[in-house]
């Protein structure tokens, strides 16, 4: 008589667990079935009873099987979770891609713990989240990071050495003016004509982008020399000073161009749009009808090492050289671990560890801060997911917003998003703005806070006493949680004026009601000082340093650490 078919195992499952993974199993070392979760089931679409003779490997295709069992191996010899990325059929026919987690079951001796995650519909959301890191919302056009992108790939196919290359930057003359005279959609309506005449006269071999503004950039991948771009140049000055049509009025506007040839001037794509600005800059004093300037390679440039590290940003991205650490916040009194902070980090392949007061503005000026962000957000909220399955419960978790993420009209989706994504709930996520976040805009910045705070959503005014401070501007808005800036802790066992700054602090948080963190707590002394004056969340070096996820859960493991459910 054949087994009875797998059911439900309340003992190695939880209702939270089910909401989490959408494949939850138990399989023998040959595959076979000793437990799969309802949700699991209906996740591969067959019925329970079919579990008698289907096994893990079935739902595999042939192709990945070798990935399959590799993953089972190393579970084996390393005896802790592995993961790897492959599809499970469903029904034999539709293909899902999961991250799969494989790990010994330590209560089943012999038997396998098998998790999956849909990944199917996150690597969409991931495509489209690079699209728009590469496209100009108003335009359409390709933006400057793509630019960047296209110059390095150009440069990189140039095998040739007698083949040429150019640059051109592309600036509307005192178009501010249109903004001034005639608001600024009808500056976007301008804007978008431009790219579109800018479209109509490029060729094959002419890529076209808009750069940032008013600007905007051809990349000329095959040109006989100087005079060819000269022509085009001439062409992209008649185009442009062709009649605008502005509310049934006439507007006619004039270029200026700056010019770069490449292999001329050897040099990546930061550096090559350095050297077309300076360029641009010099064309602005030129007269006539065509303002036109090239670069002089004899011309020397600022921000160089600045320009190549913002243009390697994107490699860094598509090679996985940036990571989340997560740094630990403490209860003193108890020296439990209430939540942590996602910080990110970025390895380059050459200058090591770029420090994030280096990469974030470079990532801003470069367009790929809210790439980034998003990216930081969704991970984080499924590193909660995944050490709740590890049996480790963090309170919650902050991220960090820039102000080029808040003052996205997508970011508030892009929160849900990230939620719903994961099956966490939304009070373990507290978000981290300081406070000229909110002074640039305090109306549209409470309607979003008021927005995400009415489906759980935490905030917390980071650096705080180092901006605008008021009691009267805390009260404006839904905050949890103040964080006072370190540069009040360094010292402040020995500076009254530090000491009573902390006092002041901590009793405006408890009169609004709002939790209270300092950061930057490196020593015992000021720990204690702080506990004695009533701020018991700390986060620095004396509890831990930010470290990866696989060192923390290490300190975890070995009692280190410990959470406030531990």
């Amino acid at each position: 008589m054949p087994a009875a078919a797998p059911q439900s195992d309340s003992e190695d499952t939880t209702g939270s667990l089910e909401q989490t993974v959408d494949f939850f199993a138990r399989v023998t070392p040959d595959g076979r079935f000793t437990y799969l979760s309802d949700r699991g089931l209906e996740f591969i679409g067959y019925h329970r009873g079919y579990l008698q003779i289907l096994t893990l490997p079935d739902l595999v295709p042939d192709a990945e099987f070798a990935t399959l069992m590799d993953c089972f191996d190393r579970a084996r010899e390393r005896r802790t979770m592995q993961k790897c990325t492959l599809h499970l059929v469903k029904t034999l026919t539709y293909p899902r891609l999961v991250e799969l987690r494989i790990n010994i079951n330590e209560r089943h001796p012999g038997e396998f713990t098998v998790l999956a995650f849909d990944v199917s519909s996150w690597l969409e959301r991931e495509q489209s989240l690079i699209h728009d890191a590469h496209h100009d919302a108003l335009t359409g056009l390709p933006n400057l990071t793509a630019a960047r992108h296209e110059i390095d790939r150009i440069a990189g196919d140039m095998s040739d050495p007698s083949a040429q290359a150019a640059v051109l930057l592309v600036d509307l003359d005192e178009y501010h003016r249109v903004n001034h005279a005639f608001g600024y959609e009808a500056g976007d309506r301008i804007i978008q004509e431009t790219g579109q005449r800018l479209q109509k006269i490029a060729d094959r071999r002419e890529f076209v982008a808009r750069a940032e503004g008013d600007s905007f950039l051809m990349v000329v991948a095959h040109t006989p020399g100087r005079e060819d771009i000269a022509d085009l140049a001439r062409r992209v000055s008649d185009a442009i000073q062709q009649p605008y049509t502005l509310d049934n009025q006439t507007l006619q506007l004039s270029v200026s161009i700056g010019a770069v040839m490449f292999p001329e001037v050897r040099h990546q794509s930061g550096k090559v749009l350095r050297q077309a600005d300076d360029a641009l800059i010099r064309a602005k004093r030129v007269q006539g009808a065509t303002r036109l300037c090239f670069f002089e390679p004899n011309v020397r440039t600022k921000g160089a090492d600045a320009l190549k590290l913002e243009s390697d940003m994107y490699n860094g991205i598509r090679n996985g050289e940036f990571s989340l650490h997560y740094q630990p916040i403490s209860d003193a009194r108890t020296q439990q671990v209430v939540g942590v902070e996602a910080l990110m980090r970025w390895q380059h392949p050459v200058h090591g560890a770029v420090p994030p007061s280096v990469f974030i503005p470079l990532a801003e000026s470069g367009g790929l801060i809210n790439f980034l962000g998003e990216w930081a957000l969704r991970n984080t909220c499924m590193q909660l997911a995944q050490w709740d399955n590890a049996g480790i419960r963090l309170p919650y978790a902050t991220v960090n917003v820039s102000a080029h993420q808040f003052r996205d009209r997508r970011f508030p989706e892009v929160v849900r998003e990230a939620i719903a994504l994961t099956g966490i709930t939304a009070e373990r996520i507290v978000l981290e703005i300081t406070e000229s976040v909110l002074m640039h805009d305090p109306a549209r910045a409470k309607m979003l806070l008021e927005e995400l705070t009415a489906i759980g959503i935490r905030f917390a005014v980071d650096d705080f006493g180092t901006g605008y401070s008021s009691l009267a501007y805390l009260q404006r808005f839904p905050l949890s949680t103040l964080k006072i800036d370190r540069s009040f802790i360094v010292n402040l066992p020995h500076s009254v004026n530090d000491q009573a700054i902390v006092a002041a602090v901590v009793a405006l948080a408890r009169s609004l009601n709002l939790e209270l963190v300092a950061e930057g707590v490196e020593t015992p002394e000021q720990r204690q000082m702080l506990a004695s004056s009533g701020c018991h969340l700390i986060q620095g070096w004396v509890v831990c340093k930010a470290l990866p996820v696989d060192q923390l859960a290490r300190k975890f493991a070995l009692g280190e650490l410990r959470t406030v459910s531990a």
